[in-house]
């Protein structure tokens, strides 16, 4: 084997970490925020192509020190784990997916500003293969829920019906906020999908049908921990006037003799009647 050793490269892109040598690489976000009381879940992901670890299940998290290694989650060592981070930390690992991920849950002010790195098989990959420390995250808590975000597709016409989607982003994808409209739902949806640096959306999907000019659509969400925001959106719509139609009990009209003729049109807002108005003056 040659005596130079894997090299090692870090590059950073769209707020990720990706770090690597010949043999080894990490990836996460270099920064994720946590909502106060909510969970963070820090995406984290590895990949080798030589020096496969013993134990690719086997994964520890630290705090980035400049000396010494603190331990913020370590299932063989609970004890020696640092005492602002007991019972509130979890590592989602994969043996097939090569995962390193970890949760925290609930999220303190302690987490605040913490510089985190992971480590896979502690016991038989070492530094010299990767020095997985250059691999940081720093957490930001946060205390405030960012509002819902509402969306509305179709033609806004009374009568109507339109498409009404509220989203949230977030990052507890183990535990996901709940979303709740003021408005009756018709053919809901839910979804959850994972996004860009450790973010998450959950969306609910519903169908509104439109019964009046003016509309406010309020959505609420409320998240582990209790933290709560809401958004509202007026829904202006347009009023619509059918074509109009004439019609007669009798197909026939003799000169001098009384026939009834109709002339009906419909409308959507009441406070927006039309006027019917015929084209002979001695009509009533």
């Amino acid at each position: 084997m040659s005596g130079s050793g894997p090299f090692f490269l870090c590059i950073y892109s769209l707020g990720y970490t990706l770090c690597s040598s010949s043999a080894w690489q990490v990836k996460m976000p270099r920064n994720i925020k946590g909502l106060l009381g909510s969970c963070l879940v820090i995406p984290c992901s590895y990949d080798y192509y030589q020096y496969p670890p013993k134990r690719p299940d086997r994964v520890v998290w630290y705090q980035y020190v400049s000396r010494g290694y603190p331990i913020v989650y370590d299932n063989w060592n609970w004890n020696d784990v640092l005492d602002i981070f007991k019972g509130r930390t979890r590592v989602y690992t994969s043996s097939h997916h090569r995962t390193c991920s970890l949760l925290i849950d609930p999220v303190t002010l302690a987490d605040h500003s913490q510089k985190l790195y992971p480590w896979v098989d502690p016991e038989n990959v070492g530094w010299r293969t990767y020095p997985f420390y250059d691999t940081t995250v720093t957490v930001e808590v946060v205390g405030t829920a960012d509002p819902p975000v509402i969306e509305i597709f179709g033609n806004t016409v009374v009568g109507q019906s339109v498409t009404v989607q509220c989203s949230v982003y977030h990052t507890c994808p183990t535990y996901p906020p709940s979303l709740r409209l003021n408005i009756p739902l018709r053919n809901e949806r839910l979804t959850h999908s994972r996004l860009s640096n450790g973010r998450s959306k959950t969306m609910v999907t519903t169908t509104l049908f439109i019964e009046k000019e003016y509309q406010i659509v309020e959505c609420y969400v409320e998240h582990r921990g209790g933290r709560s925001a809401s958004a509202s959106k007026t829904l202006t719509s347009y009023c619509s006037i059918s074509g109009l139609t004439v019609s007669s009990a009798s197909y026939e009209f003799l000169e001098r003799d009384q026939s009834t003729v109709t002339c009906t049109v419909s409308y959507t807002c009441y406070r927006n009647i039309p006027t019917v108005t015929w084209n002979y003056g001695n009509m009533p």
